[in-house]
């Protein structure tokens, strides 16, 4: 045993010195623009920290908001180990030792949360070291260490329970926010998965070694420096993350095309919604933000208002446009000879789903964003809805007139913008 742990400690050097020859220039590059980021975080806002006299609530939320949203992505999104071990490790250690070797690794997971917990409490309370400081140390680090047992846990055993104690611990720990008392709910969650989670789960053993060899795999072609090896691998890893299910619901047998029209827009069509979306991101901080004002062309409010109606216009066209060309490919796909046993109507009827809840979310997302009422909500969304619906249709039935009278969907869409923001 003495052996070989001596042997992987010799195999950890080469591989760093086999690294650092390698990757000279970029490691000293990012060293170079760490010390200078460093070196301007402690010049620009320590001083802003040091003066943090009371808990900034706003910070908080914002912290724990970003907090919960990766959490989730790393527990049902992203799912991957928290703890790495070699594969050489899992082949010739046994069980027992196996579990010193995850039980050392998590400690070091602990302290790296606790000191990135003390970092984020001193941004929110400043370096004070009161009761608030220790109240929101003690939340952040139960809500990263649970995020990590979660992880390893849906791992190795991914249950339908787990979605419901991650809602429940959030919630708690939120709420706990205003009445610190309910943490005690949240401390009795995570030792529970302390000790249930992770000291008795049984690991899976086959698919915990096959990620294991494939990152050493990895870590071996970055070492040599191989680009070739490096490429294959990343294009393997795109399939292997895939998601998989054994069994295909009822609903989708039923409705194919809800299904076709999520991955093909997702694949395909994402880029348009995403460049709407920061355009309108872009505008708004434009309509919002006080420091923009001071352009000659952006000081009237008029101007400012036009834009920003321009950019949310411009969002729900460009979505349309993408859900058209999908629609579009399908159609064409069928005249080229692809038998779709289902009727045009069918296809509108299923295709269309995936397009109103893209645009009724989009549509809430920017109401919220100017705080408009229930009312402009649901009109608005009606509005949009009904536009298109209507453009999907007349886009299969009757796309001649819809190119000579498509000036008419896009007043639609504009009064649609305009309710939900007026």
């Amino acid at each position: 045993m003495q052996e070989y742990r001596k042997l992987l400690c010799v195999n950890k050097i080469r591989e760093t010195k086999r690294l650092i020859e390698n990757m000279l220039i970029p490691i000293l590059s990012l060293v170079v623009a760490a010390a200078v980021v460093g070196y301007q975080i402690v010049i620009n806002f320590f001083p802003i920290i040091r003066k943090i006299n009371a808990c900034n609530l706003r910070i908080c939320y914002l912290v724990f908001g970003f907090l919960i949203l990766y959490s989730f992505g790393v527990c049902f999104i992203n799912v991957k180990p928290a703890i790495i071990i070699k594969p050489a490790s899992l082949f010739f250690i046994q069980e027992k030792r196996i579990r010193q070797m995850i039980s050392i690794k998590y400690i070091g997971l602990t302290l790296k949360d606790i000191i990135f917990s003390i970092i984020l409490s001193a941004c929110i309370n400043g370096i004070h070291l009161n009761r608030n400081f220790l109240f929101i140390l003690l939340i952040i680090f139960l809500l990263l260490n649970t995020t990590n047992l979660m992880r390893w846990k849906i791992y190795h055993a991914n249950q339908r329970r787990d979605i419901g104690i991650w809602l429940l611990f959030s919630i708690i720990l939120v709420i706990s926010l205003k009445y610190f008392f309910m943490c005690i709910i949240d401390i009795g969650i995570w030792m529970y998965m302390l000790v249930y989670d992770f000291g008795v789960l049984e690991i899976n053993a086959l698919k915990y070694e096959d990620e294991m060899q494939f990152l050493e795999k990895v870590r071996i072609a970055q070492n040599f420096n191989n680009t070739v090896l490096l490429n294959q691998y990343a294009k393997e890893k795109t399939v292997r993350y895939l998601q998989r299910k054994n069994k295909v619901s009822n609903f989708l047998c039923h409705f194919p095309l809800i299904w076709k029209a999520q991955i093909s827009i997702y694949r395909l069509g994402r880029n348009w919604i995403i460049m709407g979306m920061i355009l309108f991101a872009i505008c708004l901080g434009i309509y919002k933000m006080p420091f923009c004002w001071t352009l000659p062309f952006l000081q009237q409010e008029e101007i400012r208002y036009m834009l920003w109606l321009g950019s949310i216009f411009a969002v729900f066209r460009l979505t349309l446009r993408s859900m058209v060309q999908q629609l579009d490919s399908i159609l064409e796909k069928a005249t080229d000879g692809l038998f779709i046993p289902i009727s045009e109507n069918q296809i509108v009827k299923q295709f269309i789903v995936i397009p109103i809840t893209i645009i009724c979310g989009e549509g809430i997302i920017m109401a919220f964003a100017v705080n408009s009422s229930i009312v402009q909500i649901l009109l608005g969304c009606a509005i949009l809805i009904c536009a298109t619906v209507l453009n999907l249709w007349l886009e299969v039935k009757y796309k001649d007139f819809l190119v000579k009278k498509d000036f008419i969907l896009s007043i639609a869409v504009f009064l649609g913008a305009l309710i939900l923001t007026k």
